[in-house]
């Protein structure tokens, strides 16, 4: 037996790979434990713009990032971008060496390629395009390029650019500024195809502060006028779908009613009284009302929304927007047009992707090819940096130093979390190249010397805190000149709006199998989008749901699903930008359609295919059935919250609230719920949950823990959202039907899943009226969505504290149990009571819409919300008295006109 084991393991050693050693700790740190976890503050970006997160590290690996309290752009919360930039760390796709015509290369052989490329001294013919770039050491390395070579050209361009919101400033003001509302000092808002709430750099400051405001009393109003439901109409108090015409027919409206020298033009009845209602209640809160314009509204729009907060003395500051202040879309046209006319010799693109995403009147991929030198450096493989001669790989955020402004000027300092995992570099030491080839990746170096002023002990202090201390710029004094307003456009065709994805942005995520795999907060489509129409006009030219649709203007064409939306105005068809990748991995290739190729039309014309095409969605049905009543509730001025009345039952009391041992519960607010996802991917996150892929989630596998509901209240568009975790019922319905007690209660009311008990009857998830358990139908953790690559590096990214479920096994939701565990531990060491515990949904949500704790506490927060007159339990008539509970959804009625 001991021969014929001994050759069974000599043929698997010969087909394994050799031992590594593993080094252990000799002096163990201090305070140090294996699986222990660590915090730091560090920063990542999104469109050039920083957020701090905080790190958290086991064992030498950042496992999960959180918001960072300190920084003025998360609070202490994060969004779906913050969450999915862990997963980019150990995404296998990533750059790992430098690649040029002799195929794997060194950084030296790139410097010297680059260099040798450069014509004259003074750097004629030299090209850099970055995207958005707020870092002072990015700033500062491209101000020492320029000194040395004053010919070289920068060129930042983002997809999603502030062009019409400065331009519409400097209309009314005379300066090129970016407006900063304080929605925490606001008791009116009006958007205006604004979607303040929904995603972007600013979503999390500003939903938090929104949301601060919204509790109070009495509640703030919202008005909201745009094309196509966005997370910020959905809360709207008053929703109106317009297209772009009746916009600006709107901003006339309002214009006359406040006072503005102009007739009122004509429009139809709803928009008239939407806009009589609005003015009036702008007016009433002068000094606290807010008028938003929205990014892709022309200038105009933004020149009216100046003059009307000027004119209510809004609450809103004006800064002076970070970095370069050119005109990028008119500065990109410019190169694109002197690369064709071959004046451009050497073009380096630095963490942008032009040939997917720049318009296709500009043809920037011909335009490479006029080049006789191009160079991208990028931390993922896309369409640019197929068309370029030599790839340069970025560092990730969290594997080098860096320095990054929020969008209120905010400076933070970026601490590596990790060591880098391949030959990458920083992008301040791309650019320090390109001015010398012998420079080195010196990054922390560089951010160090940025930051001179601080001494050593400033210097410790700001990375400490992930912010530098009063490093914002100062609101600048402007006054508002004479009334413009926005022309009012013809509909000769429809009209189209492109929105940044909630999920991917402007495709920058797209690689991203976290982000593909979250569900969009409106349509709930996960890997890919549709092309949103008004339900009533596609039945009014017999187009179907799903049916492929070609939708062109001029030359350019894109094909895509139609989907009826509710909210969606008539004539409007709304498109995510983000998909119809190639050249970018397996996650992004051949997903959707490319929005940017449509960019820069107003107006597009709808042709029905005949055909059907693959749509994903997580949720079909929207409408509810007998529960309006508890979930939604309309608040007439003045007018205290009605309270719920409890449905009457036989079933014995709740378990004893004095119990020994914490009882644990949750309660989620409704009325504060922006539908953003970040609790969806922070959970993921948190608790190893597996990315399944298209087919799966076509057939109903959905993997995620945790949902966000969406639900159509009535036929005004009033809409809501609804965060669905376990409920943790007292009286559970899958308990007593497993037949080996794999699905069980502990004494601290958590309804548990002991998966080696587990073998796959599912007659738990059929007894589950809230269909929140998972049933592993495969081993999705070793079933890979990053085709050939070698995924080994996503297992580094997994939380130890958390079992890596095989296939056949049911999993839900446990209430963060390894965060109870690890906080009762520590009280149990310690010999105090058990301290507070935050589960990942809860620490990620940028509204503090979550609550828990124990409601064996009286004063608990979550025992005090139980006791609020909004407070419900979901499908409380079928007796399981869930431990997750909510608060209504309510609507700030604006009373007579």
């Amino acid at each position: 037996m001991r021969l014929i084991a001994g050759g069974a393991a000599a043929t698997v050693a010969g087909c394994t790979p050799p031992n590594q050693k593993i080094y252990p700790y000799v002096n163990q740190p201090e305070g140090t434990l294996p699986g222990s976890i660590r915090r730091y503050a560090t920063t990542v970006p999104l469109a050039g713009y920083g957020r701090g997160v905080t790190g958290l590290v086991t064992d030498g690996r950042p496992i999960k990032l959180e918001g960072l309290e300190t920084h003025p752009a998360s609070l202490g919360a994060t969004d779906l971008f913050a969450e999915t930039a862990l997963l980019d760390l150990y995404d296998p796709q990533r750059l790992q060496t430098v690649g040029g015509p002799p195929g794997i290369a060194s950084w030296a052989t790139a410097a010297e390629a680059i260099h040798t490329r450069r014509s004259t001294a003074g750097g004629e013919g030299i090209a850099i395009l970055t995207g958005r770039i707020t870092s002072p050491t990015q700033l500062r390395e491209l101000n020492r390029l320029r000194r040395r070579f004053p010919a070289i050209r920068h060129v930042a361009w983002e997809p999603l650019d502030h062009d019409t919101v400065l331009a519409g400033a400097e209309m009314a003001t005379g300066k090129r500024l970016l407006p900063r509302p304080r929605p925490q000092d606001a008791d009116v808002i009006l958007a205006i195809g604004a979607d303040p709430l929904g995603p972007g750099p600013d979503q999390i400051a500003f939903a938090r502060h929104w949301s601060e405001r919204r509790r109070a009393s009495p509640p703030p109003r919202l008005y909201v006028a745009e094309p196509s439901l966005t997370n910020t109409g959905a809360m709207a108090d008053r929703r109106l779908a317009l297209d772009p015409a009746n916009l600006a027919r709107l901003a006339h409206l309002l214009a006359a009613a406040l006072g503005g020298a102009t007739d009122a033009p004509d429009a139809p009845a709803p928009l008239v009284e939407f806009a009589a209602k609005a003015a009036r209640d702008l007016s009433q809160a002068k000094g606290r009302a807010l008028v938003l314009a929205g990014r892709s509204e022309p200038a105009e729009m933004h020149a009216f929304a100046a003059w009307a907060n000027a004119l209510l003395a809004a609450p809103l500051d004006w800064i002076e927007p970070v970095g370069d202040t050119g005109t990028q879309a008119r500065d990109l046209t410019g190169l694109a047009a002197d690369m064709h006319a071959g004046a451009i010799d050497t073009l380096i693109v630095l963490e942008a992707n032009p040939v997917y995403a720049a318009p296709p009147a500009l043809d920037f991929a011909g335009a490479m090819a006029q080049v006789p030198l191009t160079v991208t450096a990028s931390q993922f493989p896309n369409e640019t940096v197929a068309l370029s001669d030599w790839v340069l790989p970025i560092s990730h955020p969290l594997e080098e130093w860096n320095d990054w402004r929020g969008p209120d000027g905010t400076a933070s300092i970026a601490q590596p979390l990790v060591q880098r995992f391949y030959d990458s570099r920083a992008a301040s030491d791309v650019l320090a190249l390109i001015g010398d080839p012998a420079a080195t990746a010196e990054s922390l170096r560089r951010v160090r010397t940025t930051w001179a002023n601080l001494d050593d002990t400033a210097w410790k202090i700001a990375v400490v805190a992930g912010v530098v201390p009063d490093s914002a710029p100062s609101p600048q004094p402007v006054t508002a000149g004479s009334l413009v307003l926005p022309p009012i456009r013809s509909a000769d065709a429809s009209f189209l709006e492109i929105r940044p994805s909630p999920t991917l942005w402007d495709g920058v995520r797209a690689n991203n199998a976290w982000a593909q795999e979250c569900p969009d907060p409106i349509s709930k489509e996960v890997w890919g989008a549709s092309a949103r129409l008004n339900i009533d006009e596609m039945r009014e030219r017999a187009i179907g749901d799903g049916e492929l649709i070609r939708i062109a203007a001029g030359e350019q064409s894109i094909t895509l699903p139609a989907r009826g939306t509710s909210g969606q105005a008539r004539g409007v068809v709304t498109i995510m930008a983000g998909y119809g990748r190639h050249d970018s991995g397996a996650v992004a290739d051949g997903i959707g359609e490319n929005a940017w190729r449509l960019s820069g039309a107003q107006a597009v014309t709808l042709t029905p295919t005949g055909e059907r095409g693959p749509t994903v969605s997580t949720q079909g049905v929207f409408a509810l059935d007998g529960e309006l009543e508890k979930i939604f509730r309309v608040i007439a001025p003045g007018e205290e919250v009605p309270e719920k009345k409890h449905q009457p039952t036989l079933l014995p009391n709740h378990a004893a609230k004095d119990a020994p041992d914490p009882q644990w519960a949750m309660t989620i607010d409704t009325d504060v719920c922006i539908g953003c996802n970040a609790c969806v991917v922070a959970c993921q996150a948190e608790n190893n949950i597996p990315v399944i892929g298209p087919e799966e989630m076509d057939a109903g596998r959905d993997m995620h823990w945790l949902r966000v509901d969406r639900y159509v209240i009535s036929a005004e568009d009033v809409t809501g959202f609804q965060p669905v975790p376990c409920m943790h019922c007292e009286k559970a319905p899958c308990e007593p039907v497993c037949p080996v007690e794999a699905s069980v209660h502990n004494s601290e009311g958590l309804n548990l899943q002991v998966y080696n008990r587990c073998i796959g009857t599912r007659t738990c998830e059929a007894n589950c009226p809230y269909k929140v358990r998972r049933f592993n139908f495969f081993d999705y953790s070793s079933r890979s969505v990053w085709g050939d690559a070698d995924d080994a590096s996503i297992t580094a990214q997994r939380n130890p504290n958390v079992t890596v479920r095989d296939r056949g096994v049911m999993e839900k939701c446990t209430y963060c149990l390894q965060r109870i565990s690890a906080a009762e531990h520590d009280a149990d060491a310690n010999g105090t009571p058990v301290g507070k515990v935050v589960t990942a949904c809860q620490a990620a949500c940028p509204t503090n819409a979550i609550t828990f704790g124990s409601i064996s506490d009286p004063d608990s927060a979550v025992s005090r919300k139980k006791e609020d007159p909004r407070h419900y339990a979901m499908l409380e008539d079928l007796g399981t008295k869930p431990r997750t509970t909510y608060l209504a959804r309510t609507v700030n009625d604006e009373g007579e006109a």
